[in-house]
């Protein structure tokens, strides 16, 4: 099946960018956070709901196929948050392999 074109125009979604890291404390131990990277376009494409089967338990998560305008930054495990919505991405594939567009499967992030 041959990749769908994008409209440039619908990628009105400014998304923060972000990745996983440790820094210092200051009491000798290390703190786990997000830190911004840099600002991407893109648009939400679709999403489906999901079942999987953790620690014995169901647990539903939202996927969320988002597409972004290329950039070489993007990988996954890293973060996008738009507004409140914060998703980890899961895979990045560029679809019609012009550089233009990255697809990237994402699941919502629920904070406890």
């Amino acid at each position: 099946m041959a990749p769908q074109s994008i409209d440039p125009g619908r990628l009105r979604v400014r998304f923060a960018l972000e990745e996983w890291a440790s820094a210092p404390d200051g009491r000798g131990g290390f703190t786990d956070m997000w830190t911004h990277v840099a600002h991407v376009w893109g648009m939400v494409a679709s999403s489906r709901a999901t079942d999987p089967l953790r620690a014995g338990a169901g647990e539903q998560v939202t996927e969320r196929t988002i597409v972004l305008r290329a950039d070489p930054r993007v990988r996954p495990a890293m973060g996008l948050v738009a507004g409140s919505d914060r998703f980890v991405i899961q895979t990045v594939h560029d679809e019609d392999m012009g550089g233009r567009h990255l697809r990237c499967i994402a699941t919502s992030e629920v904070s406890q």
